[in-house]
């Protein structure tokens, strides 16, 4: 399931945690937006540094936290998924109510795009982050700021490797 963002980061110069990126989502939905403004949220957070990757998954019963060195990492991913076919589905099963699909179909395509990034260490664990749009949070990421995210892993790999 994807995460809507709450935090976007990815530059090729580090932020003031010495963060390269920085993710940061939660579950989707309202009552999991009302749990963020009580500061009891559930979140996936992903901070990749210069030597390091972290990866911290949080929920109601505790949180879990991976540390994995650069040099361990030997591939990243990314990619997108577009929902039209229950975009579709949607718009022609409310088609009898003929605004209410030509208006329901389209603005699920949009909100329900998801984006994933991710990576491989080498000892096979794949540590990845699938997010959506957030319209609460005002957080909007293409595909072409998720691509940056993997350049920026790439340049950090090899210069760790050089």
């Amino acid at each position: 399931m994807a995460l809507v963002l709450k935090k976007w980061y990815a530059q090729k110069t580090p932020d003031s945690n010495g963060n390269y990126v920085h993710l940061v989502g939660r579950q989707g939905g309202l009552l999991a937006w009302i749990l963020s403004l009580l500061k009891i949220d559930p979140t996936t957070e992903v901070e990749i540094k210069k030597n390091l990757i972290v990866f911290t998954v949080g929920s109601l019963a505790g949180k879990q936290k991976r540390v994995i060195p650069m040099k361990s990492v030997c591939s990243a991913y990314y990619g997108y998924e577009k929902p039209w076919k229950e975009a579709l589905i949607l718009g022609a099963v409310l088609s009898p109510f003929f605004f209410i699909g030509l208006i329901v179909g389209p603005i699920y395509y949009f909100l329900n795009k998801s984006l994933s990034v991710g990576i491989i260490e080498s000892s096979g664990w794949i540590g990845g982050f699938s997010f959506k749009r957030s319209v609460i949070e005002g957080v909007n990421i293409d595909e072409e700021k998720a691509y940056e995210v993997i350049d920026i892993i790439r340049e950090l790999i090899e210069s760790e490797t050089a």
